[in-house]
């Protein structure tokens, strides 16, 4: 009873927290002792991403600066960090939800954002730079637009070579402000480059209303156009999901609500994840503390966000399940997620050979005694990769365990009834 009482505790302090506050327990890297070295396991969050050449980069951020740091091994040793860039001032975003990102190209550009805000501001700037020297050196920090109020930026990379940004954006916020009209939350924006990142045309707000303090979650239709998922405040401040599929135009976001879970809160800190498999299917995880659900949960489009899946129930409510993340592999449908006993923090995973009808059960995939950062996943050549930071140990990249044939497994219809419980 005491576990379950403190794992309560830990989901209420999270759903209660406003933005400015840090996160509870030792999952929080800000707990840490201060290391300032430009090395990997100095930062609190990493965000990593494959080139065409078999390097691993990471982006991240210690202090004032903004480093990329590449690895011929997967990950169990990096070269020396080249310095990106230096904040000018204020406050780096190097948090679970909002850090810096990385993509290389496979023409050879590596494109890297961050976002700056002042000490006490949440109205952040995203900047952009480019090495088109494999990382040697990036060019000076552009910001992606003039006036301020970007967060929560995220990357996607097209079949066909385009770049996409998605981000959070407070202008129609700040407009309806100085008019004096109320407004909720924040807006989804998006924009697109065609010439590796140099530029990027678009850079307008789609919808409004989304949530202002969770990440944005990306992944592309079979027609390679790039379908968002995000929190959204719907009426009396119910904060679900919404994902929605851009237009080829690029002028419009078309989708659904994911689920009713009628979560009245602020801002959660806890964003969803989205992945499409090659038949088209939207899969979505995401967490809840709503009047209707709670924990972890799983669903499914197999219409173009036209309908969901019933939610499906995942991870032990008595470990706090959380920051769950989900990718649609050569390899399976994987996902995986973080629980806390009190004293360790772990990444379960769990396979889908059906396209999420059934589910391998849940299996450790890594564990720490100390802080550490969300779980990423990443494919390469057919490989499935769990991404994960920790003070004490560092950075992992640890290949997805397939799951034995002979693993019990766990079907939707059981997940489901057990959510509905």
């Amino acid at each position: 009873m005491k576990r379950l009482a403190f794992a309560a505790a830990l989901l209420c302090a999270a759903a209660a927290r406003a933005e400015n506050a840090p996160a509870a327990g030792p999952m929080d890297h800000a707990k840490a002792p201060a290391c300032l070295e430009s090395k990997p396991q100095c930062a609190a969050t990493a965000e990593p991403a494959f080139a065409k050449d078999g390097r691993l980069w990471l982006a991240y951020s210690v202090g004032d600066s903004i480093y990329a740091a590449a690895s011929t091994d997967k990950g169990k040793s990096f070269a020396p960090a080249t310095l990106v860039a230096k904040s000018s001032g204020g406050v780096i975003d190097a948090n679970g939800e909002a850090r810096p990102k990385i993509i290389a190209l496979p023409d050879g550009p590596i494109v890297v954002s961050y976002t700056t805000r002042p000490e006490k501001s949440y109205s952040g700037s995203v900047f952009l730079t480019r090495s088109t020297d494999g990382g040697k050196s990036f060019s000076a920090p552009q910001k992606l637009l003039e006036d301020d109020g970007q967060r929560f930026d995220v990357f996607a990379l097209s079949p066909r070579g385009r770049l996409y940004m998605a981000w959070l954006d407070k202008a129609d916020a700040e407009k309806a402000k100085a008019e004096g009209k109320s407004f909720a939350g924040s807006g989804v924006a998006v924009a697109w480059s065609n010439d590796g990142g140099a530029t990027f045309a678009g850079k307008k707000i789609l919808m409004d209303h989304s949530c202002e303090c969770c990440r944005v979650g990306a992944a592309f239709d079979r027609d390679g156009q790039p379908v968002f998922v995000w929190r959204h405040v719907f009426d009396d401040n119910v904060r679900d999901h919404y994902a929605a599929k851009l237009s080829a135009d690029g002028a419009t976001l078309a989708g659904g609500r994911v689920s009713e879970d009628q979560w009245a809160t602020t801002c959660p800190h806890h964003g969803p994840s989205i992945s499409i498999d090659a038949a088209g299917a939207w899969h979505i995880v995401w967490f809840a503390r709503g009047k209707a659900r709670q924990g972890l949960f799983y669903a499914v489009s197999r219409d173009g966000g036209k309908s969901f899946s019933a939610p499906e129930k995942f991870g032990d409510d008595a470990h706090a399940p959380s920051h769950a993340y989900i990718l649609a592999a050569k390899d399976g449908l994987h996902r995986v997620w973080k629980e806390f006993d009190g004293e360790t923090t772990r990444i379960l995973q769990q396979v889908s050979r059906d396209n999420g009808a059934s589910w391998s059960a849940p299996a450790s995939a890594a564990e720490t005694k100390n802080a550490s950062d969300h779980p990423l996943l990443l494919e390469r050549k057919g490989a499935s990769y769990l991404s994960w930071l920790t003070k004490d140990e560092g950075y992992r990249l640890l290949p997805l365990a397939r799951a034995a044939a002979a693993a019990p497994r766990h079907t939707r219809a059981a997940q489901i009834e057990a959510g509905a419980r």
